[in-house]
């Protein structure tokens, strides 16, 4: 890999590890950024993200998908439905804790391509997929705070959900632009409705993050989406998947140091012992090749 597309990749990690800290304040006013700003309602931080996401590429709509009724399942798996569960999660996780749970959307991709798209998956990928899951495991299972574990698993269904959402894109391939068009579009009006359901006081709880819970919205939609899967994809179509699955592994490991070290996120053996063996097993899984599903160990990637 060249320097200058390593250097993007890097920046492109940096960006999606801080996004878990940008996202913790938005919905919950941690680490205290704004007094009295405590977060906007996770389903209507959620609607206004995808509805700017939806604005900003309404451009790139054109042409629209053959199959529909797939195209509203990828939005629901990798829009709306997974990035409520994440905001609700971060409601009561850490950004460390829930970078780390994300990650298994590898296995879970691994283990879906396994039961519905046949795929083989040797001793090692095996291995792999067992030590994640004994990380997380270690890392979730706190009887002292069941806050915490109960954030993380929030984020873990968030994990699994974006995975099928890997399986069905599998079925309607679209470029990277246009699918995030349309998950924005399809993705805004069920999460407005959501809102308007079960929140109360959107706008006024958001208008008292000012100026920075606006930095906070463009910044996970401008940087994140557009900047970050912009230049990731176009990476892709340079290298092989094998090579940068592993190197986004860079991505939980800024999000943990900047939970650390931004919300003074808890230390404790649980989080490095169990945060530790997840990644190893996640990138045990990324350097082998899934033959039926190429994309398995970008799975992480799609909920960021």
């Amino acid at each position: 890999m060249r320097w200058r597309d390593f250097l993007a990749l890097v920046a492109v990690c940096v960006v999606w590890g801080l996004n878990f800290v940008v996202a913790k304040f938005s919905v919950t006013g941690d680490p205290g950024w704004v007094p009295g700003f405590d977060g906007a309602p996770p389903i209507f931080f959620a609607f206004l993200r995808f509805a700017l996401l939806y604005a900003f590429l309404a451009p790139w709509l054109r042409p629209g998908p053959a199959d529909m009724k797939t195209m509203f399942g990828v939005a629901m798996c990798m829009g709306a439905l997974q990035y409520v569960l994440i905001f609700m999660g971060l409601q009561w996780a850490t950004p460390s804790g829930m970078a780390i749970a994300l990650q298994l959307g590898v296995p879970f991709a691994t283990i879906l391509s396994v039961i519905l798209l046949k795929e083989h998956v040797g001793p090692v990928r095996l291995l792999g997929i067992i030590v994640a899951f004994v990380g997380i495991i270690i890392v979730v299972a706190n009887p002292g705070e069941a806050d915490l574990s109960l954030g993380l698993l929030i984020g873990i269904g968030a994990a699994f959900v974006g995975a099928l959402g890997m399986i069905l894109v599998k079925r309607m391939p679209l470029d990277s632009i246009r699918m995030q068009a349309w998950i924005g579009l399809i993705s805004w009006p069920p999460l407005l409705v959501l809102s308007l359901v079960f929140e109360r006081d959107q706008i006024a709880e958001s208008l008292e993050g000012g100026w920075l819970f606006l930095a906070a919205l463009i910044f996970t939609v401008v940087l994140v989406n557009i900047f970050g899967h912009g230049v990731f994809y176009n990476l892709l179509k340079r290298y092989d998947a094998t090579l940068i699955a592993p190197l986004t592994l860079m991505a939980p490991l800024v999000g943990v140091l900047s939970g650390l070290l931004i919300t003074n996120d808890p230390i404790g053996w649980r989080l490095f012992v169990g945060g530790g063996l997840t990644l190893i097993g996640v990138g045990v899984i990324a350097i082998r090749q899934n033959r039926k599903l190429p994309n398995a160990g970008l799975a992480r990637e799609k909920t960021l």
